[in-house]
């Protein structure tokens, strides 16, 4: 392949990822916004009807009729299924967890800023693992945790009695949900480093095993999605053009569909570069979902929330900018 050729490929490779991540994640959270806005407590039917529908859309790409055969079979994997089962428990408990918050009194803006706290988990989680960090980027995730505390008293304190309140009875519980999903998500991210490491970075593998294998830990949660599922059935009905289908269908259809266009082009990321530059661009992106949400939904932001997410998107630079691990002993001795 010439060079101008590979260029091009690179350069449509790029582009593909900021369509995905850009225009289908901001999508999806304008959609999830509508959705629990009216539903608040949708997030198990979200959650089902993003994998179910993304293990459809990679079907044809992963199962084959062989000669003579009735039953269609699955392809050959380049990656162990006991590799991505532990890759899906943990996708699985991430997506529900960070989906049931919004079901407890979380806006969407303090979901946006508090997910992108993963850095702190993400350090503390390679700390124990025996990781060393430069100064400047602890102090980085420091500042990071610093604007996640002051951005989640700005959104649920409130200050006042019936705010406390809240926050006891139900904004408790989802920021409880939100810190697991965090925890989880650094965990997760670990493990996709060393199953990518060992086995090579296959990420439509993943993104298809990751949704399909979970399919059946919905089960326990059926009477819930059911349920939701009426709920659904009962909103307002959408614009004559779209026919006679109740609006928030119509949310749900957009928000899974732009769900895989979220989710390949995070998962294509991944195989074209660190994970540290992806946790960088998903924090932009999560600055853009929070300037549309405040926008369009015209979300309260008091200058302390402001403040926050400051801090957060500040420091999530500052650890972009600094190098991973510290210079050598010997080169530090040579440059003094």
């Amino acid at each position: 392949m010439s060079g101008s050729g590979g260029s091009a490929v690179l350069l449509g490779g790029w582009a593909a990822v900021a369509t995905g991540i850009f225009g289908g994640c901001c999508t999806n959270v304008l959609a999830l916004e509508q959705l629990v806005r009216e539903v608040p407590r949708s997030g198990n039917l979200i959650t089902f009807a993003q994998f179910a529908f993304i293990t459809l859309a990679g079907l044809p790409g992963h199962v084959y009729m062989p000669a003579g055969a009735r039953v269609p079979r699955l392809r050959a994997r380049r990656v162990p299924v006991r590799s991505w089962a532990v890759m899906v428990a943990l996708y699985f408990c991430v997506s529900v967890a960070n989906n049931l918050a919004l079901g407890y009194q979380i806006s969407i803006p303090l979901h946006i800023v508090f997910r992108s706290s993963g850095l702190i988990a993400s350090m503390a989680c390679g700390l124990a693992v025996g990781k060393r960090y430069p100064v400047a980027q602890v102090a980085a995730v420091a500042m990071v945790s610093a604007g996640v505390v002051v951005a989640t008293l700005a959104s649920v304190g409130g200050g006042t009695a019936a705010a406390g309140g809240a926050w006891a009875g139900g904004s408790a519980v989802g920021v409880a949900l939100l810190s697991l999903g965090v925890v989880l998500a650094a965990l997760l991210g670990l493990y996709q480093e060393h199953t990518y490491r060992r086995y090579g970075k296959h990420w439509r593998e993943g993104l298809f095993y990751n949704h399909a294998l979970a399919l059946p830990m919905f089960a326990v949660f059926w009477p819930d999605i059911c349920a939701q599922a009426r709920a659904l059935s009962q909103s307002a009905p959408a614009p004559a053009w779209l026919g006679a289908v109740p609006s928030l269908w119509v949310a749900l259809a957009l928000n899974v569909v732009s769900q895989l266009a979220c989710a390949s082009g995070v998962h294509r990321m991944t195989s074209m570069s660190s994970s540290l530059t992806l946790n960088v661009v998903l924090n932009v992106r999560k600055l853009v979902s929070l300037v549309i949400s405040v926008v369009l939904f015209r979300n309260p932001v008091t200058p302390a929330m402001v403040f926050g997410c400051a801090l957060v998107f500040l420091g999530s630079f500052v650890y972009a900018r600094t190098p991973r691990h510290p210079p050598p002993a010997d080169a530090a001795k040579k440059e003094s």
